[in-house]
């Protein structure tokens, strides 16, 4: 009896640790990785590289960039069209007024309306480069849930700030990448 009753309790130990186990496995949760190349646009000259991380409710976005406009802030965005179109950056034939400078409203029908702003707006060193590190709270504070970004492939990042006639403004776009999954 001995022997049975401490059989019963070895396989009554053996489930309460395998119980344990399978709590831990659900509760860990996976983390989704995003990249960009970002390109310049308006011959800015500014490029980069863009990283978006998700984990739950976090997402994590890393920006590296060069060639921006010294000792300026530099508003940059997540964009996306709506109805699960795939975002993208614009050509330079996106100029249709032939200015030379994509606007804002040139670039929308590629990229779409910003879906989250990158705050608080990086300033550019001295020699034009930023580097960006921010973690957003999803579905908080007025940032979109993770359903409202939906799919972050078909999502694109939009660098602004371009100095025109002389004078520095703030919202041309200079550079963009489409997200990639890693």
């Amino acid at each position: 009896m001995k022997i049975i009753k401490g059989l019963f309790l070895s396989i009554l130990a053996l489930g309460v640790v395998s119980c344990d186990d399978d709590d831990d496995n659900e509760t860990m949760e996976t983390t989704t990785s995003y990249t960009a190349q970002l390109g310049s646009i308006n011959d800015s000259g500014a490029s980069g590289t863009a990283t978006v991380s998700v984990q739950g409710d976090m997402l994590t976005v890393n920006v590296m960039a060069q060639g921006m406009v010294p000792n300026q802030a530099h508003p940059q965005h997540i964009h996306g069209l709506m109805d699960d179109e795939e975002a993208t950056c614009p050509p330079a034939s996106a100029d249709t007024d032939e200015d030379g400078i994509i606007t804002i409203p040139e670039g929308a029908p590629f990229y779409g309306e910003v879906l989250l702003p990158l705050d608080d707006f990086p300033m550019a060193d001295e020699n034009g480069n930023i580097s960006y590190e921010k973690t957003f709270m999803l579905g908080e504070n007025g940032t979109p849930t993770a359903e409202e970004l939906d799919d972050l492939e078909d999502r694109v990042i939009v660098l602004h700030g371009l100095n025109n006639n002389d004078e520095y403004v703030a919202t041309i776009p200079v550079a963009c990448g489409e997200l990639d999954e890693m």
